[in-house]
């Protein structure tokens, strides 16, 4: 196409789509038949475009942007989205915008002075999480599992994702000195659960390492209040202390703590032995015990048992051919004179 302009005629192609010469401003309210041949449109600061090319989109135009195009090169459409009504995107034009490959830097739609980014950030939340949407740093809303797209024109959009599931930490190799100066190594671990997102975002930056090193001062707060002795006799003692410890602590800031224990108590090489120095020195000493009072029931029962035959020259009959029949089952022959009352006499004598 040409026009007659004030130097002479000037030729377009108009099969190309955009009209963009450095003063198509001007030259479209100067010559009215180039406007016939053009759709213009103006977006304010607060406005956005999706432009459609024979009802497929083309692209995303930024804010503050004249755009003219020409009609015999396609039949083009422009749905302006007010960008002061909602940032939020709809499922199905974010899907769109990534089936178009649209919502990219370099896909924008712009003129030299406009900044080229992305123009939706989209966000994924992973099932059983929950995320928090801030805009320009101001918290906006909670945002369910699944896909999310935001307008980030002019403004600076993010989201902070929280598992609300269980989780479970590890406080591994904590070097702490009982009250008797005894060095220890212990790993802890704990379960716990962010009930309250809102409240721990509000609160604290990282809430996984807020708890950690919460744990960690109340486990050397609960170790170094006892001796070694102590907390080998009271198992549960590290458990309980710690638990009570940081309770209140985590609950401020929406965490809940389901459990804590001790998986491990690592003591030093020398102080190992000598507790199984200990150890051996105490069983050794519980086995003496309980041979001396052994012997001495066996010898009470003794005592006993002489007291009753004493009386009873029947029993001492009977305890004699007891012991006799012990002896004869080591005999291998016997030669008996003056029958069973020889025997008798000759073998067991009785004063």
């Amino acid at each position: 196409m040409a026009y007659a302009g004030p130097v002479g005629p000037t030729d377009f192609d108009i099969d190309e789509l955009f009209f963009a010469p450095k003063n198509a401003e001007r030259l479209y309210h100067s010559y009215p038949l180039l406007a016939d041949h053009l759709q213009h449109w103006h977006l304010t600061q607060t406005q956005a475009g999706l432009l459609y090319e024979n009802g497929r989109l083309r692209g995303v135009v930024a804010p503050g942007e004249t755009l003219m195009l020409w009609k015999e090169a396609a039949k083009c459409t422009l749905e302006i989205v007010d960008l002061n009504d909602s940032l939020a995107l709809d499922t199905a034009l974010l899907i769109q915008l990534q089936r178009a490959g649209a919502n990219h830097a370099a896909r924008l739609i712009r003129s030299e002075r406009t900044v080229a980014i992305k123009p939706v950030a989209e966000f994924n939340v992973a099932k059983d999480h929950v995320g928090l949407l801030y805009v320009d740093g101001v918290y906006h809303c909670k945002l369910e599992a699944g896909l999310h797209g935001y307008w980030q024109f002019a403004h600076n959009v993010e989201l902070k994702s929280f598992d609300t599931r269980q989780q479970q930490l590890e406080i591994s190799g904590q070097e702490i000195l009982s009250k008797d100066r005894v060095s220890l190594r212990l790993n802890l671990s704990a379960a716990i659960r962010i009930e309250d997102p809102e409240l721990a975002a509000r609160q604290v930056d990282r809430v996984e390492e807020f708890v950690y090193k919460t744990l960690q001062l109340a486990l050397r707060e609960a170790v170094g209040t006892k001796t070694l002795d102590d907390l080998l006799l009271d198992k549960l003692y590290i458990n309980e202390t710690v638990h009570e410890l940081v309770q209140n602590t985590l609950s401020a800031v929406g965490v809940n703590l389901l459990s804590v224990g001790v998986k491990d108590i690592i003591l030093p090489g020398e102080m190992k032995a000598i507790l199984n120095q200990v150890v051996e020195a105490q069983k050794a000493a519980e086995a003496n015990v309980i041979k001396r009072r052994e012997e001495t029931a066996a010898t009470r029962s003794l005592h006993n048992t002489a007291k009753v035959m004493e009386n009873n020259p029947t029993l001492m009959r009977l305890k004699e051919l007891e012991a006799l029949e012990k002896m004869a089952e080591k005999i291998d022959s016997l030669t008996v004179y003056g029958g069973l009352e020889g025997l008798m006499n000759g073998v067991v004598k009785i004063t």
